[in-house]
């Protein structure tokens, strides 16, 4: 199968249209003609995953986040972007990335984050424009728990080893609401559509104290350990349109997606 090919039957399920406008999903680099027979799949194009993926047979690299996000004036060696393409390309391995379409698909990040903790009535914080279902996810658990029960099913559940808890552990909660990645603006939409606790990362000073101020608890994770939650997902949905073998490079996540219904 063509490269061209197998990205048109990934598009046809999680569009670039999907994607914010300051996003860069897509093809970074490769041959549109070249010819692709194994795809990997990983959080981040690397040097270490683009020398896993060749090393594993495979012809292509599929990423959430991009590896090139702005113009670049130079590729050189001696820098992270540089070491990559270097890699990639003397290993005969093309890049591609979904991104924030993978984040608004009706079953991409945030659908796969609630899913793993079985909320149910999940709605989309920021609803799409574009046709896709939306930013972040809001939904009630199938049982009140407490701030410091909730943030353990975290753990068990989206396998983090590291988060910060904001609250009162004991404050029972109903209703939560997530962002996979860094969605720490969206606070105010989980606010306003009832939740009890945001769950996102990179929560900075400001944003966190204004969070906790207007009542939120709060529940800052690891951005990566966030996302690879979703990666075996985005597995099937490769698998289930090209008909290609898919190899996850962050084997440790594999086993612990559960779908839902």
């Amino acid at each position: 199968m063509k490269l061209s090919e197998a990205m048109a039957m990934i598009e046809k399920r999680i569009p670039l249209s999907w994607a914010e406008p300051w996003d860069n999903p897509g093809l970074a680099a490769g041959d549109p003609e070249a010819e692709i027979t194994k795809v990997a799949l990983a959080l981040d194009a690397t040097p270490a995953s683009a020398a896993s993926a060749a090393a594993a047979g495979c012809e292509l690299l599929v990423t959430h986040h991009p590896l090139i996000f702005h113009p670049l004036k130079s590729v050189r060696r001696d820098d992270y972007v540089g070491r990559t393409l270097f890699a990639a390309i003397g290993g005969g391995l093309s890049i591609y990335a979904a991104h924030t379409n993978w984040d608004s698909s009706p079953e991409g990040v945030n659908f796969v984050l609630s899913s793993l903790l079985d909320l149910k009535e999940v709605a989309p914080l920021v609803p799409s424009l574009s046709g896709a279902w939306g930013m972040g996810a809001v939904g009630r658990l199938a049982e009140p728990l407490s701030l410091s029960a909730f943030s353990e099913l975290l753990r068990e559940r989206w396998r983090l080893s590291n988060f910060t808890m904001y609250g009162d552990g004991g404050r029972l909660l109903e209703r939560v609401a997530l962002g996979g990645g860094a969605c720490q603006e969206f606070w105010r939409e989980a606010r306003s559509l009832g939740a009890d606790c945001f769950v996102t990362a990179d929560f900075s000073y400001h944003y966190r104290q204004e969070a906790l101020d207007a009542g939120l608890a709060l529940v800052s994770a690891d951005h990566g350990e966030m996302e690879r939650a979703s990666l075996p997902a985005l597995r099937g949905v490769v698998e289930a349109e090209t008909g290609l073998p898919v190899h996850i490079i962050d084997e440790v996540y594999a086993p612990f997606f559960h779908g839902r219904g």
